[in-house]
């Protein structure tokens, strides 16, 4: 449960030694920069803007690459590699083909869709031998639309109303007919009344240089065009993506650069010398001194009295077995550097409060089997993948806690394969079966398993709570504010198991423990405001006590749940399979089964992570932790 002693340093050296010194320094990775006096503002705009477009590249030819090139990107490689990149890359080249590219693209896209528009424009007047509407002294031509179900209306109407008139109809769609109107000026204004009327549009084609037949055959022609272009210029950013891993070491390259500016601007300098400060592990403090003058001999590394009020970084360093449960300290936020690390208190809880709520072994399997085969396929350290192998050890806890409870993917023992089960006086049961949530018998074993937990898991956080101030000398605080909790807990428990002619005895125990804790409780007042503070104290303890050993109730609610959810898939899935023949309803039911669990597996491992990460929060940390420390982030050469 230790955090990393932290010890801040100042790195003097001669001002010519600068570049190999942040080199040396950026190579070790153990130096937390601070700032040495004013910080310099300098304009990183052109930096930024080289960078976006770096990323901007990745992220297009990211789209495109083939799975051989992507997997290369996910390949580790060393600092030569890297550099070697960055100074053999064509970025420059890279990036202005790239945004050739885009703007061509975005050119055709833009001419595809005018051209569209102008084909269904064209649509219905394709037919018309021109798009030039010729007017003599006398007669017009008029185009326009009309609903096809109304032609024949407009037909009539100009036969009684203007026979010396013509319409002829262009085509139509079924829907919308298009039409050439021929009639005299004189009756201009009675043909608009009357087809106005009947839903008359009059329509004005773009200015053709060719007959609308052609023009629109030109417009598909130049479409086609256009798509190959597109297609081309995608082949062109699939040939360059074999660039991508290069990119992604220049990127990292850049990042290093970066690194090293901000450390620049947070030194300290003279005509002469220059100091970085910061925060480093006191363990390395030997080594990087050691490093430093073998740099140089005008180089000088000395401790450093914090400012008042300054916090140390916080650094975990836990046993490998603990340190997947750092994930679970850390979305609550870091200890302060004057706390212990909660990680290795919460761990044993966390997984088994995890496997308590799913109550499925079967489920469980399924967890450790996923998580498993990405680890051990993908080769994850647990420090690079702390989260997947905390699922992992969650999944294995899963399946050892819940075989007592006869949690096999909701499956009663009837329903269950016959080499799992076997006969006992209670009936058929599961092996290693010794309660069932399905009776009331069991659900009360888990109920006051969860109770007993809290319980524990609470007097455990009041524990460390004391236990700490102990370590830091404070024992007449972690006596009387922490240990007077358990020595009245213990009362109790003795009271509880006392043999009966011992009844009286323990019970004045009791009454002791309850003095002593009113007593221990009230420390820090008046001498006799003490016992009415002291009673307070302990009403507020055990109203506390009470509602946080309350919540610890939700991994009955979440192990019933579970069951409940699985046994309803199940369910569903063979009522469903019943309204097919046999050789259709097996395979719905299998497929059923298998979406059904699979939902439910996803949703009951959120809800297990969140509730057990919860009672570690709320009712766990508020006995001993505060948090609110910052993270440790070493100056070092970090992969993006």
């Amino acid at each position: 449960m230790a955090i990393v002693r932290m010890q801040k340093v100042a790195v003097i050296a001669h001002s010519s030694l600068r570049e190999d010194l942040i080199s040396m320094l950026q190579s070790e990775g153990v130096l937390d920069v601070r700032p040495a006096g004013e910080t310099q503002q300098i304009d990183h705009t052109e930096v930024q803007y080289r960078k976006a477009e770096v990323e901007f590249a990745i992220t297009v030819l990211t789209g495109v690459a083939d799975k051989p090139t992507l997997a290369i990107c996910q390949r580790p490689c060393g600092v030569e590699d890297i550099i070697h990149a960055a100074h053999h890359t064509d970025v420059v080249h890279i990036v202005e083909t790239l945004h050739a590219l885009e703007k061509e693209d975005t050119d055709a896209h833009r001419r595809i869709q005018e051209l569209q528009d102008f084909c269904e424009q064209l649509t219905l007047w394709k037919n018309l031998k021109t798009a030039h509407m010729e007017s003599s002294e006398n007669v017009l031509q008029i185009i326009g639309t009309l609903p096809t179900l109304q032609k024949q209306k407009l037909h009539d109407s100009m036969t009684q109303e203007i026979p010396r008139s013509i319409l002829q109809e262009i085509t139509n769609n079924g829907r919308e007919s298009a039409f050439l109107a021929i009639i005299w000026k004189d009756d201009k204004e009675t043909f608009e009344e009357m087809a106005t009327a009947l839903g008359w549009s009059n329509v004005q084609l773009p200015t053709l240089s060719q007959a609308p037949r052609e023009a629109y055959e030109q417009a598909l022609m130049d479409q086609k065009a256009l798509r190959q272009s597109l297609e081309i210029n995608q082949k062109e950013r699939e040939k360059l993506s074999i660039e991508l891993p290069s990119l992604i070491k220049v990127r990292t390259f850049m990042y290093w650069m970066d690194q090293k500016q901000h450390v620049r601007e947070q030194m300290g300098a003279t005509e002469e010398t220059i100091t970085i400060l910061g925060w480093m592990p006191a363990k390395e403090f030997d080594m990087l001194d050691h490093k430093l003058h073998k740099l140089s001999p005008a180089t000088m590394l000395v401790k450093v009295k914090p400012e008042e009020g300054e916090e140390a970084p916080v650094a975990l360093a836990n046993k490998k077995f603990v340190t997947p449960f750092e994930s679970v300290t850390t979305l609550y936020g870091l200890p302060l550097p004057r706390e212990m690390d909660p990680t290795a208190a919460l761990s044993p809880f966390f997984a088994l409060y995890f496997g308590l709520c799913l109550t499925d072994s079967g489920y469980g399997a399924v967890i450790a089997l996923i998580f498993g085969i990405y680890l051990f396929s993908q080769k994850k350290t647990i420090k690079e993948a702390p989260l997947w192998w905390l699922l992992f050890i969650s999944g294995i806890v899963t399946f050892i806690v819940s075989i007592p409870f006869g949690g096999w993917f909701g499956l009663t023992p009837e329903q269950a394969p016959s080499f799992m089960t076997h006969e006992t006086a209670e009936g058929l049961r599961f092996y290693g079966q010794l309660w069932n949530l399905n009776e009331q018998s069991g659900i009360s074993f888990l109920q006051n398993l969860s109770l007993v937990l809290g319980l524990t898991h609470i007097f455990f956080g009041v524990f460390l709570a004391g236990l700490h101030k102990w370590i830091h000398g404070n024992k007449a605080g972690a006596f009387w504010q922490h240990f007077t909790a358990h020595i009245l807990l213990g009362t109790v428990i003795v009271r509880a198991f006392a043999p009966e002619h011992l009844a009286s005895v323990s019970t004045y125990g009791i009454y002791a423990a309850l003095a002593l804790m009113v007593w221990g409780l009230g420390s820090g007042n008046p001498l006799l405001l003490r016992p009415v503070m002291g009673l307070l104290g302990v009403v507020n303890f055990g109203i506390g006590l009470l509602s946080n050993g309350l919540s610890y109730l939700r991994i009955l609610a979440l192990g019933l749940v579970t069951g409940a959810i699985a046994m309803a898939v199940n369910q569903v899935a063979v009522e469903l399979g019943k309204l097919f023949p046999l050789w259709i309803g097996i395979p719905v039911i299998v497929v059923i089964a298998l979406m059904g669990h699979t939902v439910s597996i996803a949703l009951n491992t959120l809800g297990s992570f969140i509730h057990s990460g919860r009672l570690q929060f709320i009712e766990f940390f508020s006995q001993f932790f505060e948090g609110g420390g910052q993270a440790f982030a070493p100056f070092k050469r970090s992969r993006l």
